[in-house]
């Protein structure tokens, strides 16, 4: 009995002793596939790099799962020819990263990173022609003596630093303070972007028309207070970031200026300041202050609010011929007139008046200037009930202090369209229309635009190409 208890002993020791090995071989097996994994990292680029210019910016993401990453890195690499050598092959390291281990078996190093590297081509050294980018990634396997699975992913690039060759074909000679213009240049390839720079204030350009390919034209407007011109220069950058750029001379002449003093009464603030205590609620102080809280900062607010409307031009031309003046009307304020306001003998405030004033009858019919689409029929500030019309390609009419408006957004209107009756409302004293032109959201001289033969010689002919 005593022995049949010792060789059941010795058999469930045996037992036990062969379950612990098999259990140390299968953790052992699992050691070894965690260990000696053989998943390669994978490295994936985000976004194209197939073609660059002088900047080239790359996005990529390296994931390994299991071990987890030890290294990466990026090079650039160029077949170029060296004289009495033939082809050579250069390779540049433009980054490379080591991962510090943060443990022996589990999460070893991160399973994921992404990054963004920005490469300066002509700084490397490189020429305009075929390249790659070849990205390698090491996990912290032990696979391949402990040297870890390795991944490499080439990417092929045109290198493009050549930059578009522009040509300015005709411009304005002579050019006033809020005066208008368009510039004509030719571009010898399809731009990403091109335009007009005045004193550094960018103005867009477009295609002259359909049948000019590699013609184009920009409208320009000088704000009023334009004291010299430092610099203007045609700029076109090209699909990869290359900028051409072609500079032109204009002669700036003096604009004549007019001076007005305009006394605030105690009835006109009466009538005005509930209309604008509706519409700005934050305005406080005396009348006087209510005033010049709404002649500056609700002036400079709807001023950016204009140039907003105004940035979001059609490509297309929508105006055709000379705009017209309100019929009947008779100017009562001209374009950028000085004027100094006025309370009981004291001045309060200074402005400049950016457009011109026509008195008709009263409530008169309001009609669109010339062709175009209807951006904005609402309530404006100091500027009342107004109608915003884009004629395309940067230009814009304003009409304003408007007692009644007839139009919606949206609405594409002819020539002589009725958008509304002339009134009171904004910073009005007597019923008129207030009407402006802007060019790429400045302010210009309407006369210009008013004037047959300036417009015919000074814009139509350039566009037509005469």
């Amino acid at each position: 009995m005593r022995k049949h208890g010792s060789d059941l002993l010795k058999k469930n020791r045996f037992l036990g002793l062969g379950l612990a090995l098999v259990l140390i071989i299968v953790l052992l097996a699992a050691a070894m596939v965690i260990l000696f994994e053989q998943e390669k990292p994978r490295i994936t680029v985000l976004n194209d790099v197939s073609r660059c210019g002088p900047e080239l910016t790359v996005r990529f993401t390296v994931a390994d799962q299991q071990r987890g990453l030890r290294e990466i890195a990026l090079h650039f690499v160029q077949q170029v020819k060296v004289e009495g050598k033939g082809p050579q092959t250069r390779e540049v390291r433009v980054m490379r990263k080591e991962f510090p281990r943060q443990g022996y078996l589990l999460n070893i190093g991160p399973k994921q990173v992404e990054e963004t590297i920005s490469i300066n081509i002509p700084d490397l050294g490189f020429k305009e022609g075929k390249a790659l980018l070849r990205f390698t990634a090491q996990d912290f396997s032990l696979w391949g003596w402990a040297a870890g699975n390795r991944t490499t992913l080439e990417v092929p690039v045109d290198i493009d630093i050549t930059p578009p060759r522009v040509v300015v074909v005709d411009a304005p000679r002579d050019i006033r303070p809020g005066g208008s213009g368009v510039v004509i240049y030719r571009i010898n390839e399809t731009p990403a972007t091109h335009g007009v720079s005045i004193n550094g204030r960018f103005l867009p350009g477009y295609p002259l028309n359909p049948e000019s390919k590699g013609l184009f034209a920009a409208l320009i407007g000088l704000p009023h207070d334009t004291a010299a011109i430092s610099k203007a220069v045609v700029i076109a950058t090209d699909q990869v970031g290359n900028q051409g750029r072609a500079s032109f001379g204009m002669n700036l002449r003096k604009a004549r200026q007019r001076f007005s003093r305009i006394e605030i009464s105690d009835g006109f603030l009466n009538r005005k300041l509930p209309e604008f205590a509706e519409a700005y609620p934050q305005m406080t102080g005396s009348p006087a202050q209510q005033f010049i809280f709404v002649n500056n900062e609700v002036r400079l607010e709807n001023a950016k609010r204009i140039r907003e409307i105004c940035s979001q031009s059609a490509e297309q031309r929508l105006w055709q011929g000379s705009f017209k003046q309100m019929a009947r009307s008779k100017k009562t304020a001209g374009f950028a007139d000085s004027r100094d306001y006025f309370y009981k003998g004291k001045k309060i405030d200074h402005q400049v008046h950016l457009g011109i004033d026509l008195a008709s009858t009263r409530r008169d019919q309001v009609k669109a200037a010339n062709r175009g689409r209807v951006v904005f029929a609402d309530y404006l500030g100091i500027y009342g009930n107004t109608v915003i019309l884009d004629h395309g390609q940067g230009l814009a009419s304003l009409y304003a202090h408007l007692s009644r408006i007839k139009v919606e957004p949206d609405t594409l209107v002819d020539q002589d369209a009725v958008l509304g009756l002339s009134g009171t409302t904004g910073m009005a004293g007597g019923d008129h229309l207030h009407f402006s032109i802007l060019v790429n959201g400045v302010f210009v001289n309407p006369l210009e635009w008013w004037d047959r033969h300036w417009l015919q010689l000074h814009i139509l002919d350039p566009l037509s190409g005469n």
